[in-house]
Order: C-alpha cells, then structure tokens, then sequence
C-alpha cells in the first residue's frame, strides 16, 4: 500500500483573499510558499510594523462575501477585483504600485463594509521575508483530504478541501491520523518539516470558495459530530527544497520543537489539542472497562488529574468523555462503565481496545 502524497498546492497571495493553486513550490527553511500571505488588508486597525493577528485584517471569519473578491497573480503583478468589478494593480517590491494601491483600498474594499470611524484599511506588504500567518511559528498548514471527506460525511455535506484554505492538501492518509504527527518530523517532496499544532478552526470554512457564500456551518459541525474544532496541522519547514504535487509524504522521525516552545501567545491550550495516543493496556470486567493510554510521539500528554474528563474521539463513530481514575508517570487510566442511555460511543469503548493501538483524545477538561 502506497503512503500519502501531496494532492495539492496553493498559496495565498493576500490574507482573506482567494488562493491560487500551485503544480510545485520552492520552500526555505523557517519560511512559507513564496507570496503566501505576503499582503493583507487592515480592517479598522493601525499596522503596528510587525505580524498582526488574523482578525486585525479582512478575513473571511469575520468578514462576509470576501471570496466574491478575485485575485490574479502570475509572479510579477498582482490582481484583485472586487464584487463591484473594480480593479487594483499591484507590482510586487514597487513602493510607487503599492502607494497608488492604498489610494484606492478604501473604496475597494466598500461592498464588504468599511467602517468611517476606524482607521482606513491599508494594504500592507510584509515583504519577502515575512507574511501574516495565522500563528507567527508556523508558515505551513496540512490539510489532509481524508479528514474532510470524514467531516462532510457526518454533516451530510460534501466539503471541498479549498474552504480550509491550507497550502499542502495531502491524500492517502486515514482521517485524522495527521493527529499523531504532532511534534513529529515529515519530508514532504525536498522539504522537511517539524509539525506543531493542530489547527483550531473559525467561521472561515463555513464560506462556499466557489460561490462565496457562508452556507454551511462547518466548524461548528466538528464540535457536533467529533467533539473538537480541529482540522488540518501547522507546520514549520527546517529545511528548504521543492514540493510538488505527487510527492511522496514520510515521518522521518521527532521534530526539534519542544512542545512548550509551540504554544504561543493566540494559540489554544496544549490539552484542547487532539492527539493519538496509543492504548497501553485494556482490562474489562462486570463493572467497567479500563483503558491505559500513553503518548504517540516525543510530547507529553498534558498534566492531569483524577476525577478529570478525557474526551475520546473515534472518527465517524463519534465522541464521548470518561473520566480519569489514574494520571502519573506520563499515562492516563480510564474507567467506563455501561451507559444508562444506550449511548453507543460508551458501547464501543466498554467493548474494549487491543494494546498497541491507537485513539484521538484531546484534554483534560474540568476541574477537581
């Protein structure tokens, strides 16, 4: 059986705008696509000079009708019109093109809102060496194809890669199991990279990419049918190199990131991220089933306590809490008894687990 690959490749030539798809890419360490998020729009802030969160700028999480704005890049001029069938004309590494530009941003961006009593929007250009990711660590965003066929199917819907707005969709891998690359290092095409985070989602999927509309409530869908709001993984290249489509996807081994190195400021907290981690004993008895769990990879589970809630998500069989009888030593124990409601998820997890395998938890949650 053939490992994953990459299935596509875009870049985001404007943060909010509509992406671009790539057949290959040069990449260098410590940085994303060439032009990837290069541009952003200010949305009734002033630029500080420096990486700005996403929501300082037009974004499609708070933002409608932003991918009814075109964009045409081919590498020496940049393109945008807006639903209006107006016109902006960049030149990268222009100062002239990019001043004539913030002349007209104002009025460009007028059939999405701008608002009088807030500073003007101003197109920004952070230049060849930086861009406005989401997260200032983290260049590169996995999506695996996989996982949103998975999503889609539990909403009844079918979801198109493209609303995730990732630079690497991958195929061939099971959903979900880009959990378990989570401080792991993988070669992508002549790239290597060290993965970080799970990537927590906002509004954005829910815009149709086609049609611009916000028509389907997808990250809300994820909490609904998964128990978390997590699509996709964030990574940082630490070597440079080419990736095309088709390449070939390995894990080559632990990342050189410490975990506590990767939670940074806007980031969610380490234990709401879902991870696999792999089932280190099973015991069932009359009473309940207990399951021991361990780390899958170099980072640890969270701290935690007895009496605390895990959440265990099983893909398309859904998701349920337990709580935790034992947390030392760098495990978790389990302890489920049978449901009083029938619940199947419970069924499944009283049925028990084989050593060796494995399962998406994320927590712990409350307190005790």
């Amino acid at each position: 059986m053939s490992g994953p690959t990459v299935q596509t490749l875009y870049r985001f030539p404007v943060k909010g705008f509509a992406g671009q798809k790539l057949d290959e890419t040069v990449i260098e360490a410590g940085k994303g696509i060439p032009f990837d998020r290069r541009y952003a729009v200010t949305n009734g802030v002033e630029y500080e000079g420096e990486w700005m969160r996403s929501r300082s700028f037009f974004v499609n999480a708070v933002v409608d009708d932003m991918m009814k704005f075109t964009m045409d890049f081919d590498g020496h001029q940049l393109k945008l019109v807006n639903a209006n069938g107006e016109e902006i004309n960049l030149v990268p590494d222009d100062g002239e093109s990019l001043s004539r530009a913030n002349q007209a941003i104002a009025g460009f961006m007028q059939p999405v809102g701008v608002q009088p009593d807030l500073p003007r929007p101003a197109l920004i250009d952070r230049g060849r060496n930086g861009a406005m990711w989401d997260y200032v660590d983290t260049p590169i965003s996995i999506i695996n194809a996989e996982s949103v066929r998975a999503a889609g199917k539990a909403m009844g819907e079918e979801l198109d890669p493209l609303r995730f707005r990732g630079n690497i969709v991958i195929s061939g891998l099971p959903a979900w199991q880009e959990f378990s690359w989570m401080g792991k290092r993988v070669r992508i095409g002549g790239v290597e990279l060290d993965v970080h985070r799970p990537i927590d989602r906002c509004p954005t999927p829910g815009v149709n990419p086609q049609t611009g509309e916000r028509d389907i409530p997808v990250t809300p869908g994820l909490n609904e049918h998964f128990g978390h709001i997590y699509c996709g993984m964030y990574a940082r290249p630490v070597s440079g190199g080419k990736i095309g489509q088709g390449d070939s996807i390995s894990v080559t081994g632990d990342g050189s990131a410490a975990h506590e190195n990767c939670i940074v400021a806007n980031a969610s907290k380490y234990a709401q991220w879902p991870r696999m981690a792999e089932v280190d004993g099973c015991r069932i008895d009359k009473q309940q089933t207990s399951i021991r769990l361990k780390a899958i990879g170099p980072w640890p589970l969270p701290t935690a306590k007895p009496g605390q809630k895990l959440r265990l998500h099983l893909g398309d069989q859904g998701w349920t809490s337990a709580y935790l009888s034992r947390a030392e030593n760098g495990s978790y124990e389990i302890s489920v008894e049978d449901s009083k409601t029938g619940d199947p998820v419970t069924a499944r997890l009283r049925s028990g687990f084989e050593p060796g395998s494995s399962v998406v938890i994320s927590g712990p949650y409350g307190r005790v």
